[in-house]
This record gives C-alpha cells, structure tokens and sequence, in this order.
C-alpha cells in the first residue's frame, strides 16, 4: 500500500458542497406554498433565490429547439424527474463539467426560475415539519470534485467546505443544526450557512455580472455602477460571503490543516484567514483564466481583489499566461507593497509562490464508466443512424465564451467551401443552458437554420442543433462514435472535453480541432489548431481531419493520450497538495531564522556602562524618508537638532551613510559637530573633525558617457523617470514613473 499523500488534513473550500438537503414537503402543501401571484418583480432577471418554491412540471421541460430535427427522438431525455412535492437546491443549469462526473447517481433535480413572487404561508413550520435526505449536488466544480475523490483513499484525511446550493432562511435553527451535523459526521463536510440575500448579490450578480465576464475579457458596460450602485451592493454581498468562508473555516481549524481555497468566487478567503491563522498552510487555484492586466485593472475593487488571494502561501493557475498575467497585474497595481519574480510574489513579510499546475480528468475512472452497456448500445445506435456519413460533435454552455456562434458559422464555410462534403457530413451540437446573461440562443438558432435551410434535403440535415444537455452515457457514446471533436472556445481555463474525447477515441483515433484561446491549447500540441474567429482556418481545419490518414491520426492520437495520461486529475491533486506543503515549509524555515529583538532592560543597562558606542545610521529611508526626486533638500532641524544630541556625548561615534553626493549631504548634515559621513554608497568618507575624501581617485569613468546614452533612452519612454549624474556613478530613477503604464 502506497504512503498517503499528506500526513494532515485536507480542507478542501469550494463555493458548493458535493452534497446538498433534499426536502419532501408534500403535494397539498407544496401546491399552495407555490401559488403564484400576479406581482411582477422589480428586479430585471429572475431571482436565483426564488426557485426555492417553484411549482415543478409533472414532467421534463421541452427543449427550446429554434430547428426541430429527428435528433430530438434519437436522444430522449433518460434523466430520471422528481416528484413535484421535492424541493432540492438553486435553480442552475447544469455544466457540462457537472454532467461529466463518474459516479452514475443523480442529485435531485432543480426547480425552475419563475418571474412571479410565491405565496408564502409559514415556510418555517413546512421546513421544520418536513422530511429531508441528503443527496450528491448537481451544482459545483464536478472537476474539482472528481480530482479530489481520485485520491481520496490516499488522503489522510478529507474534508469539504462550502454551501448547500439552497436558500437557508427559511430553515429553522434545529433543522440547520441537524443538517450540518449529518454532513460534518457522515459525509466529512462542513456546510456555510449564508443569507439568502448574500449569496444572491455574491453569486448572481457579482460573480455571474461582474467577475465572469471580466475575466473572460468581457467588460460589464458599467463595471463600477454594478459594484457601487448603492449601500446595498453587490460587492458588499461578495465580501460578506467570504467573510462566512473565512469565519467557518477558522472556527473549524486543525493545527496542521491543508486548506484549499477554490476559484474567483473566493478571492478574499486568503487574506482573511491569513489575518486570524498567520502560520495556516493556504493555497488557492484559479480555474477560470485569469485576465491581462489591462483588463483586471478597469476592475474598482481591483486592489482588494489581489491583496485578498495574495494570503495564500501557493496560487495555482491552468496555463503559464495565466500565472504571467497575474504576476504582471500585481507588478502593476501593487508595485508599492511588493516585488514579483518568475517564481512568485515578495511581500513584506512573506513569498507568496505561483504555479502552473494544469489540472486533468480520472482516466480509469472514465473507462469503467464506457464500460457501460447503455453506452455500447447508444454507439451501436448512433453508428446506424449515421452510416456512411462523418460526425463532428461539440457540446459546450450556450456562454459567450465558448464560441457555438463561431462553430456554426465555420461549419457553414466549410460546406460552402467544400462542396463535395454536402450529405456526408454531420454536425451535433449539444448546447447546455446557462445563468449567464447572453444573446447567443436567438442567433446561433438563426445560423442552425440558415445552414439547414441551405444544404438539407429530404434525407439528410447537416446540423443537429439540442439546446438541451443528454446524458453522460449518450455523452461517451458520441465522443466514441464523433469523426471529428470541434472546440472553438474564445476563451476557456481547461476543456476537459478534449481529454474526454482523446480517451474515447482509444479505438478510432479520430483528430482533436483546438481552440487556440482554449487552457488545453499549450499542452495538445498534436491537435488542429485553430483561430476560431477565422472561419475559413476552422473550415480548412474541419476538412484536414476529415481526410487526415489512419496513420497520421494514430501518431497525433498517441501524443495526445500520453499527455492526458500523464497530467492526470491524479496528478494535478497530488501536485498541488504537495507543492503547497512544500512552499509552506520553505516559507516558515526562512522566516524563522532573523535577528531577536534586543532586550530594552538589558541593553539600556549595557548601553548607560559603556565607554564608547559606535552609530552607524543610514540617510535616505531610515533618518529621513525617501523624496520623491534624489537629492531633495527639505527641512532638517528636528533631525540636526536630535543629532546634535547624540554627537554632543563624547562617547558617541556618530556616522551618517547615505547614497547622496558629498554636497547633498554636506548641505543637509553638515552643522552637525562631531559627525562623520559617507556619501555615494562609501566612495566618499568625511572623519570627524575632518574633510570629505575620495577613496576612489584612480578609477577609469570613461563607461559614464555609453550608460548615460541607455539611460537617457529608457527616460524617454518612461515617464516621470529621471537621471542622477554623480562624481563616481549614475543612477536612473523611476520611483516617480507612471507605474500603470509598464510591468
């Protein structure tokens, strides 16, 4: 048996818990907590907490479908429905990395938004009187959790924290108690209770409006006025739901605790534990991309966002850009508190370190599950439906960012580009809802038919356009069947459905077509690569895989299947975990070895008995503070005045070290009696009682005049930047630069 991981415990912090309550509140009174009224809301969208007492359909919504097709009879929704009197979580649409998960049981489903205020007759006592279970949350990092559970059983232990995905109000303080017991003893779970208000403000309109978008290079039109629109605002709500992290987790701390903090819905965590739990071991990871700092900047709260993640010991981001993005953002915004270098952040008082650490899928776990026979016989189906002709298949959030508008209109290139492919070739895209605000459901259903209007005829339709998610087996079985995977991401942290679709094709070895602006793009090097904003590229790209040899596939395919295998979910746990560790150890063995305080009583007592003491005392930055131009001369009376003092016992030597010139200093200190200096870094000595001296007059200065040329072409670009010319060197300042302009 393999050592464990780590000796200590690993909390992992997630916005969602993998578990959530379930509440059976019966049909009669389910029917009239439901009743709606005709009030309409003030609010513009629906309110995520609303869903709470949504009626549920006595069966699976239709799909929205702007183009019916003969797909719709082949995929049959298989997702078993709730019976209308169960209540479960927050009504959101789930991801495909939420479909993706290994482990067969569903969680319950999820109500439906609803634009009309709900009756509420005493949901307190229904709640307190109602049965629950607790069931697997459908909501959440499905990635992050089948990593973790990947290598659970070489954890010493393991531990979750984060919210139940449900509005909490209306629970009864029993019945909270009693939840969160049942998860912190069976299900080594430790559940945030936030107010329903917070989490909506945090949630659904900072994180969904403000940080989403920011950091998929979409600006809100208005960034500033979502954040500071009133007393109540969103970003008051952000704060307070990381306040409840922070709060729950150090409450809850184990000296020696592992705690991993996830995502942007958490940026403040850190910093916030940090300040009660100043030796805690903390390590954060970005799974979204993380902007350039042209973008992060135009953010208002920009700098509380980057001091807040700067608590951890170790930041952890998908791709190498990312991490430089992100050191070259607190080079820029935080320049006066800190240094950056390759290899992380220097505060003051600690080295916060970032690391690239690509995160990957459960390979094994993911063959047991195409072991499957519903997914052999939905290939078998899929294969008969579809003989003789190519598939392309994509399935991606009906997001922005992913690019479904752009694959159409590719797609629609390629069969115009390349005509002998009409009949012949199939495209299948499954389109997954989203909370996101977007437009992209009335035009990409507009290209779909625009496509199937030009290029079907009576036996065949170039494009099967579900605007509805399927099943994981009927997921697997179209990855295993697909002749080409098609990703067009505009900007994305990780696809994992590239490494899906790479083991899939274990036995046909079909080509992957990669978005360049997709996470997955540095490390598949094998893949087509492609711009997806160049339709004619994607065409090229589509029709390149189509008639790519068997033998050329097979070697791209290996290459790709190695690099999966490789940078496994295993792996990227294992690595972070032990990096962080590492980091941690590293950072308390340096900072511990430092100079001790004197003792005040025993060095006065030494100090008062002494016949000679020697003060070596530096200028600029220590007696006096840095101007914002070298060599300024400000009043210095309290400073001569104190020296005077110190100079006037004859049992002082008194020096005063500074980087200034002879004159400067001279000007400055010079009334003071008994007082020795050394002016220009040392080259410059003037004794007590005596005169300046030049320690170095057979140097060669003849370098003076190339420097000054280097100098003076960086002062040009840079400004507020400024030479100092001195007897014995030069130096260039940019302390005054516009630091917002260069990092």
């Amino acid at each position: 048996m393999s050592p464990p991981l780590s000796i200590h415990r690993v909390v992992v912090v997630s916005l969602f818990l993998p578990y959530t309550a379930s509440f059976d509140i019966g049909k009669d009174k389910e029917y009239k907590y439901s009743r709606p009224v005709d009030i309409n809301l003030t609010v513009p969208k629906p309110n995520l907490i609303e869903g709470l007492a949504a009626k549920r359909a006595d069966g699976p919504a239709s799909p929205i479908q702007q183009v019916e097709d003969p797909i719709n009879k082949l995929f049959p929704s298989k997702v078993p429905t709730t019976p209308p009197q169960t209540l479960t979580s927050l009504t959101q649409p789930r991801s495909r990395a939420q479909n993706s998960g290994i482990d067969k049981k569903l969680s319950p489903s999820i109500s439906s938004f609803t634009r009309k205020r709900r009756v509420s007759i005493d949901s307190s006592n229904i709640f307190a009187e109602a049965p629950w279970t607790i069931e697997p949350c459908t909501q959440g990092n499905i990635g992050l959790q089948n990593a973790i559970n990947s290598v659970a059983h070489n954890l010493t232990k393991r531990v979750w924290v984060g919210t139940l995905g449900m509005p909490t109000d209306t629970l009864t303080d029993k019945t909270r108690v009693d939840i969160r017991a049942k998860l912190t003893t069976e299900y080594d779970s430790i559940p945030v209770i936030v107010p329903d208000h917070d989490f909506e403000g945090h949630y659904n309109q900072f994180c969904k409006q403000v940080l989403w978008p920011t950091f998929h290079y979409v600006l809100p039109d208005n960034p500033k006025k979502q954040i500071q629109e009133d007393e109540d605002t969103s970003w008051k709500h952000y704060v307070a739901l990381n306040q409840h992290f922070a709060d729950t987790i150090t409450e809850n701390y184990q000296p020696g605790d592992i705690i991993w903090i996830n995502d942007y819905h958490l940026l403040l965590v850190p910093g916030m534990i940090r300040k009660k739990l100043p030796n805690a071991m903390i390590g954060f990871f970005l799974h979204i991309p993380f902007p350039s700092s042209e973008i992060f900047r135009c953010l208002p709260v920009r700098k509380e966002l980057l001091e807040g993640v700067l608590g951890a010991d170790l930041i952890g981001f998908q791709t190498y850009s990312f991490a430089r993005h992100f050191l070259q953002t607190c080079s820029r915004i935080l320049s006066s508190i800190l240094e950056t270098t390759p290899k992380g952040i220097q505060l003051e008082n600690n080295f916060v370190s970032v690391g690239i650490f690509p995160i990957g899928i459960d390979i094994q776990a993911l063959n047991d599950k195409r072991k499957d026979p519903e997914v052999l016989e939905w290939i078998e189906v899929l294969g008969e439906k579809y003989n003789g002709k190519k598939l392309v298949v994509a399935r991606d959030k009906l997001d922005y960012v992913k690019g479904v508008r752009q694959k159409m209109l590719a797609f629609e290139t390629f069969l115009t580009m390349h005509p002998e492919w009409q009949g012949k070739v199939v495209l299948i895209q499954v389109a997954l809802s989203t909370t996101e605000q977007n437009e992209l459901q009335s035009q990409v259903s507009d290209v779909v038919a625009r496509i199937n209007s030009k290029f079907s005829n009576l036996a065949y339709q170039p494009v099967v356009y579900l605007h509805k998610d399927i099943t994981f087996s009927q997921y697997l079985a179209l990855l295993s069947t697909a002749d080409v995977c098609l990703i067009t991401s505009l900007r994305d942290g990780m696809n994992l459905t590239s490494h899906e679709y790479v083991v899939c094709q274990e036995t046909k070895h079909r080509p992957l077509i990669l978005s360049e602006f997709a996470g997955t793009y540095g490390s598949f090097g094998a893949a087509i690569r492609i711009n997806p904003w160049d339709y004619q590229e994607c065409a090229n790209a589509i029709h390149e895989a189509l008639i790519i040899s068997d033998e050329e596939a097979t070697t791209k395919w290996k290459e790709l299947y190695a690099y999966a295998s490789l940078n496994s979910a295993q792996h990227w746990t294992e690595n972070f975990v032990s990096e962080l560790e590492k980091v941690h150890s590293d950072m308390q063995r340096r900072f511990s070895i430092h100079i001790p305080h004197l003792n005040p009583r025993s060095f006065l007592g030494d100090f008062r008995n002494s016949q000679k003491r020697l003060f070596l005392l530096d200028y600029d930055g220590t007696l006096a503070a840095y101007e914002k131009a070298p060599n300024t001369n400000n009043s210095t009376k309290r400073l001569v005045d104190l020296l005077t003092r110190l100079t006037s016992d004859s049992r002082n030597v008194v020096y005063v070290m500074s980087g200034r010139t002879s004159d400067s200093l001279e000007e400055q200190l010079g009334e003071v009696p008994n007082l020795g200096m050394s002016a220009e870094n040392g080259s410059y000595l003037k004794l007590i009682g005596g005169k300046w001296e030049n320690l170095f007059t057979d140097l060669d200065m003849s370098w003076k005049e190339q420097v000054n040329e280097i100098f003076e072409y960086y002062t040009e670009r840079t400004p507020g930047s400024l030479i100092e010319k001195k007897n014995l060197s030069i130096v260039w300042h940019y302390r005054t630069a516009d630091n917002s302009n260069y990092g």
